[in-house]
């Protein structure tokens, strides 16, 4: 329960606690609409005077619902607000609507000022509409805004991603620049080198020899695998960031789903504010079970919707048809149920009231889940692009590590060590050395020709 409050109080207390907009587009249609049929049942007047009385008050609340706004309100873009602070100004919108309506109607026609009738249905209606409507497009908008932050640090990781590509390529020409130049022409010396060798020599250093002159041969196998390697296509990052801009509210007017929640939440707010002026709490009771009927048929439609996307837009006309032709027959059988009331809605004005109902929360609860797949989606390229640079900085250190292993650190001087123990072998200097000493420098060699080989197998990038 405290989780929920708490959720409820982050989405409705910041900066759609109080919007004129969505008041004009979402609070005001359907409630200037039981206004006016609350006017023409209490002074059976025609639709331009009940409209006429309806409008005073909604005038007089949306002037009051700006004072709030820019006053009492004020920081609320910045700051969440005070809980309590929104509920005054809910309901307070609400009671400025009752009595300005009841204070035109006595003004301007002479009318009973009704208080007990007009007061709490507007207060009712205004209260929770607001309340719903600044918890739903709060929390749109603080996913709009988180998914908006991430979407401006992946354009930042995106570059600098760029930037290590661009670095990467350029060590990897480095990396072959070496192999071709330096290393590869080592490895051919040092191979023809031992070929001479072997010709002429006794069985104890043939072996030796024969023995380096295979490991020579897998060097420069090696040596070559590295080469195609760091020539090959690297791991090219073919996905282009999107950091596209968002969607307007505008372009959401059709729905994706049917929300079955909230559809049922908007019908029984509906069915209280308009029906408790009319017919009492027998009439908010039949409201309520005619949004059961209604939902209930909903359902099997909206997971069909959910399943799949090839039929939606017949799918939702058909939702829109049932809900329509539920709460016709309901209103038609609603004294066969029991319900014998006062002032009963025409059933097809009641079918068109549950059809907006169920379109308003429609389109609510789509942007809601458009905006939650987009911070989801911001959430995991976010995410792809933390381990491609992770994967770029390990390849890049490997990378550098290779280049200095090549130019400046041992790998060079080990086969050059080996070229030049061979060459002085083959010259007359070291006729005069002992058999075992030349079987220890040939012993050495193999070993260091070991060592060179480790070194050019640890520069492959296939684990990064």
């Amino acid at each position: 329960m405290k989780s929920a409050l708490q959720k409820f109080r982050y989405a409705a207390t910041g900066r759609w606690a109080v919007s004129i907009r969505t008041y004009v587009v979402l609070v005001f249609p359907f409630g200037f609409l039981t206004s006016i049929e609350r006017e023409q049942l209490l002074n059976g007047v025609g639709l331009t005077r009940a409209a006429t009385i309806a409008l005073a008050g909604e005038v007089a609340a949306g002037f009051y619902l700006f004072l709030m706004q820019n006053f009492l309100l004020a920081n609320r873009k910045t700051e969440l607000q005070s809980l309590l602070r929104c509920l005054f100004v809910w309901f307070s919108t609400g009671l400025v609507r009752g009595i300005f309506t009841a204070f035109y109607a006595v003004w301007a026609f002479g009318y009973g000022l009704n208080l007990s009738v007009r007061i709490p249905s507007a207060s009712i209606y205004t209260t929770g509409a607001m309340a719903l409507t600044a918890f739903y497009f709060g929390s749109i908008d603080r996913r709009r805004i988180q998914t908006q932050a991430l979407n401006t640090l992946g354009g930042v990781l995106d570059q600098e991603r760029a930037q290590l590509d661009l670095l990467e390529a350029g060590n990897r020409r480095e990396v072959l620049s070496v192999f071709e130049a330096q290393l590869m022409p080592q490895v051919v010396a040092l191979r023809s080198g031992i070929q001479k060798l072997l010709a002429g020599r006794n069985e104890n250093e043939e072996r030796e020899l024969h023995s380096l002159l295979i490991q020579s041969q897998e060097i420069s196998q090696a040596l070559n695998r590295q080469k195609d390697e760091y020539e090959g296509d690297r791991k090219a990052h073919s996905d282009q960031y999107n950091s596209e801009s968002q969607l307007p509210y505008w372009s959401h007017l059709v729905p994706k789903i049917i929300s079955i929640r909230l559809t049922f939440i908007l019908m029984v707010l509906g069915a209280t504010s308009g029906q408790f002026a009319r017919n009492g709490m027998k009439g908010v009771v039949a409201g309520m079970l005619g949004a059961i009927f209604v939902v209930s048929l909903l359902v099997p439609i909206s997971l069909l919707i959910k399943k799949s996307s090839i039929n939606r837009n017949l799918l939702l006309l058909l939702g829109f048809a049932g809900a329509f032709s539920v709460q016709y027959f309901f209103n038609l059988v609603q004294p066969t149920l029991g319900f014998h009331l006062d002032h009963p809605y025409v059933p097809w004005y009641s079918g068109i009231k549950s059809v907006y109902g169920v379109y308003v929360a429609s389109v609510i609860a789509s942007m809601l889940v458009l905006t939650g797949r987009e911070l989801e989606g911001a959430h995991v390229q976010g995410s792809n692009l933390r381990d491609a640079l992770s994967t770029l900085n390990f390849r890049n250190d490997a990378i550098e590590k290779s280049l200095f292993d090549t130019r400046f650190g041992t790998l060079q001087g080990k086969i050059a060590g080996v070229t030049m123990a061979l060459h002085l072998m083959g010259s007359q200097s070291m006729g005069e050395i002992s058999s075992d000493r030349k079987k220890e420098l040939l012993e050495s060699a193999n070993n260091l020709l070991g060592e060179s080989m480790r070194t050019i197998e640890s520069m492959s990038l296939k684990t990064i």
